[in-house]
């Protein structure tokens, strides 16, 4: 007993360090118990594959950002989801569709029979316009719609003349324009051969693209031509399509952006028209291309032309 008087202050701060120990190793077993029911939970990652392949030169964007503002958009909408967009050059489509196939493909003319056995039919048109909603339909199912439009123009220094220059593809078709108004068509040559004839005054009239009117249309503004821009009424096939291989939600979510009327008025961004009933411009060059466009003949994109 004397031995524990003596000792008393040591045994207890003893005793207080070891219960002390035991209150922290339970306290911190507790804590790292909480931290296992409340951590984040692992998310399994979707990945999407959407192709996007151009037949036509469009307005003054390249097309693929609206594709990929819309899958960034989702993507932070929906975590775990992730999409996958890749330009796909037009040549190279038969290849790669024999290596994989995308979940979303986006195209233009001319491809439309190498991908329709690989597309599933839509359920929805999206308020998109009944002539171009018949584009996209192959045995009275809808494979594709249109989702982005352009249209052809008549360029000129002056007064039309036979000297017309005009750029061609090998998927859109300009002759059906040029044989339905009776023109003469000069020179045929790649797009931008043709515009630049027009530019440096090796032509007189170029039946120019949408993505030829933006040009123009800026040198216009600072003065350093002064052409006149007629747009074309008849026909167009510079559109690009929008189909899918597959159906879920997140795909179905992708396509309501894609047609969305925000989305769409967006267009303007890019000097390019908008696909459904409402009108994107108000005023100026592309208010009277919008004009014609809703005017022209728009061929199946599943058929030749």
């Amino acid at each position: 007993m004397k031995f524990i008087k003596n000792n008393i202050v040591k045994i207890l701060s003893i005793v207080f360090v070891v219960l002390l120990g035991f209150y922290v190793c339970g306290f911190g077993i507790t804590k790292a118990r909480d931290f296992e029911i409340y951590k984040e939970p692992n998310i399994e990652t979707k990945i999407y594959t959407v192709w996007h392949i151009e037949t036509f030169e469009g307005g003054g964007k390249s097309r693929i950002k609206y594709l990929n503002n819309i899958a960034r958009n989702i993507e932070k909408n929906n975590p775990g989801t992730l999409f996958v967009v890749k330009q796909i050059n037009p040549e190279n489509v038969a290849n790669s569709l024999e290596n994989s196939i995308p979940d979303i493909i986006s195209f233009g003319y001319g491809l439309g029979g190498e991908i329709l056995s690989h597309l599933a039919s839509l359920d929805k048109t999206y308020n998109v316009r009944d002539d171009l909603v018949n584009s996209g339909c192959f045995n009275g199912q809808v494979y594709a719609l249109p989702y982005i439009v352009s249209g052809y123009s008549m360029i000129t220094h002056g007064v039309l003349t036979d000297n017309i220059h005009c750029g061609t593809t090998n998927y859109t078709k300009p002759e059906n324009i040029y044989n339905s108004l009776n023109y003469k068509i000069a020179e045929t040559e790649s797009q931008y051969e043709a515009y630049k004839d027009f530019v440096y005054n090796k032509s007189v009239s170029l039946l120019g693209t949408g993505r030829d009117v933006y040009r123009v249309n800026n040198l216009n503004s600072t003065g350093r031509l002064n052409a006149i821009i007629t747009p074309i009424s008849c026909y167009t096939d510079l559109i690009q399509y929008i189909g899918i291989t597959k159906t879920d939600d997140i795909i179905s979510s992708f396509l309501a952006q894609v047609f969305s009327t925000e989305n769409q008025n967006k267009l303007t961004e890019y000097s390019l028209f908008s696909s459904l009933y409402n009108k994107i411009y108000q005023s100026g060059i592309y208010n009277n291309m919008e004009d014609a466009i809703f005017e022209c003949v728009v061929p199946n994109v599943f058929y030749e032309n």
